[in-house]
């Protein structure tokens, strides 16, 4: 931006807003603007608060009732078999995802036929502080070379828990064999019995023991049981991503996210105590109960990553075009779930309009006790539990209620930038980032105006002055910024850089783009180059001296 829009003295003194804090601890936080306008109401339906005794997805009803849906049953292999699946479902039987996309989506798992396939099994013990489990992962080599071994993160020991691998073995069936896998440090290696060319796959099944820290500890605690709520994160081996660099196994940064990931297909059983409420990515295709346990299986896919989060949750539930949007937070805190509901119909409609369809029927939000404001998932965000108190205010005065707005809104975009257009989150954190945190203030434009959005917009500025408004490029990987650097640039720099570019092909051009971008690369990875080029296409103009000014340096 070439100067701001209003002056500090009609702004509210606001810190910023972002999915991550500037360092260890709660992050300071910031409100959405007070509106100068009447909200727009977008037009669904009355939120159903519904005290969970059961779990599983819910489909509420437009008289307010709640039925499970009707989906196949997945059957049970048998689990002793060396390289056996875990279900009686193959890497080309996709159907089992097909409840979980909206109309749009539904020819996508047919058009991802390289895209690794996942059939996780795990038992959260008692105590919600382990996890044993079972995976069999199928594994295309899309590459142009031959591939003779894989890696897996193992992010459980990055997050200050731990993980244990056994039993790896590739191949099923009379062809399965025993391989020795090695784990060097957070990452698994796995040989290959022989060279696997392009085009060809490969199953690899393994067992694992996740042990979950019970504090809030490194990555904002993504990985906890802490006030009695399970957020479970990365808790199984991950496949990297084989892109320009080889295998990509760089160690991650106490800041921003761990995970950089193709588009997968995930099939998980989850066996857990029966007296907390289980939400997940995906869709629940079957769940059972008994001798206080229950059983739920989810399908869930395309997506990059699984998550799970447990809890004594009630929830409130909206349907929005072809999406149910399920609220969960424990009965205190419904009021909070109530005003995230609100907050994600909204912009889920708008981004949608404005960035093409979100892919699922499913959107789901939980709160947790994370020490950021919120985090994204496939199909799931995750609030912070202290901002769910929307009565109150910070020490500051700021309403709480606000605070969880703007998170909410942030997150929500996520699903566009991050989940179904990948990026290198290590590499290039503001691909998603900075992109979210624009489309975030875009949100505020639709809802309540350009001026009230252009007071919201001066909190970027407010995080930009945490690093001295130096001019720090803002496509620096995580690990390059030093301190307050990775949240003051990436988003307070990031989304002015946007809007600057906004400014400089017009809105109508960029919002074109940007509509191209997140279609093109819908389910891909792109990176900063595709980004530029893309943009250059729309507006027949060179912009390296404005990507050189605010990106690269």
């Amino acid at each position: 931006m070439k100067q701001r829009i209003f002056p500090a003295s009609i702004v509210l003194l606001i810190l910023g807003v972002a999915c991550r804090p500037v360092s260890g601890g709660r992050p300071p936080v910031a409100p959405s603007p007070t509106p100068v306008a009447t909200p727009v109401t977008t037009p669904v339906t009355t939120p159903v608060t519904t005290p969970v005794t059961t779990t599983g997805a819910i489909t509420p009803a437009s008289d307010g009732t709640t039925t499970a849906p009707t989906v196949p049953a997945v059957a049970p292999s048998p689990v002793g078999e060396a390289g056996a699946p875990v279900f009686d479902v193959s890497p080309g039987d996709l159907g089992i995802f097909s409840t979980g996309l909206v109309a749009a989506e539904q020819a996508t798992p047919g058009k991802l036929t390289g895209a690794p396939f996942y059939q996780i099994d795990i038992a959260i013990g008692e105590a919600m502080n382990t996890v044993t489990g079972r995976q069999v992962v199928t594994l295309t080599n899309t590459e142009d070379i031959a591939l003779d071994e894989v890696y897996f993160h193992l992010h459980p020991r990055t997050l200050e828990g731990d993980m244990e691998v056994t039993d790896v073995v590739a191949g099923t069936g009379a062809d399965a064999v025993a391989v020795e896998a090695v784990a060097e440090g957070d990452v698994l290696r796995v040989p290959l019995p022989a060279p696997l060319a392009p085009g060809e796959s490969v199953t690899l099944s393994m067992n694992f023991e996740t042990t979950v820290p019970t504090d809030i500890g490194r990555n904002y605690g993504v990985l906890a049981y802490y006030e009695d709520i399970l957020a479970l994160a990365h808790f199984y081996p991950m496949l990297a991503v084989y892109d320009d660099e080889g295998w990509n196994i760089a160690e991650p940064d106490v800041q921003g996210d761990l995970t950089y990931g193709d588009a997968a297909f995930f099939v998980t059983r989850v066996t857990a105590p029966d007296d907390v409420v289980l939400v997940a990515s995906g869709t629940a295709v079957e769940q059972s109960a008994g001798d206080g346990t229950q059983t739920i299986t989810y399908a869930a896919g395309p997506a990059r990553d699984f998550f799970l989060a447990a809890g004594d949750f009630e929830v409130v539930s909206r349907i929005v075009g072809e999406t149910t949007i399920h609220s969960y937070a424990p009965a205190d805190r419904v009021d909070g779930a109530a005003a995230a509901l609100d907050v994600a119909a909204v912009a889920l409609a708008d981004y949608g309009e404005r960035l093409g369809p979100y892919p699922y029927t499913e959107l789901d939000i939980v709160t947790t006790p994370t020490s950021a404001l919120g985090i994204e998932y496939p199909g799931i965000i995750v609030g912070t539990l202290g901002m769910y108190d929307v009565e109150a205010t910070t020490q500051g005065g700021i309403p709480l209620r606000a605070i969880l707005e703007s998170t909410t809104a942030h997150e929500v975009a996520h699903q566009w930038f991050y989940n179904l257009v990948g990026n290198d989150q290590l590499d290039e954190p503001w691909l998603d980032e900075a992109v979210v945190s624009y489309t975030t203030y875009r949100y505020f434009v639709e809802r309540y105006g350009q001026r009230a959005a252009d007071s919201y917009f001066e909190t970027f500025f407010g995080r930009w002055e945490r690093a001295d408004m130096d001019e720090i490029p803002v496509g620096l990987p995580v690990a390059d910024y030093d301190g307050a650097e990775y949240s003051a640039i990436v988003y307070g720099r990031g989304p002015i850089f946007l809007r600057e570019l906004e400014e400089t092909i017009g809105r109508e051009t960029f919002d074109a783009f940007l509509s191209d971008y997140a279609g093109r690369f819908r389910w891909a990875i792109a990176d900063a180059a595709a980004f530029r080029d893309l943009a250059e296409e729309h507006c027949a103009c060179d912009l390296g001296p404005l990507f050189a000014e605010w990106v690269t340096g």
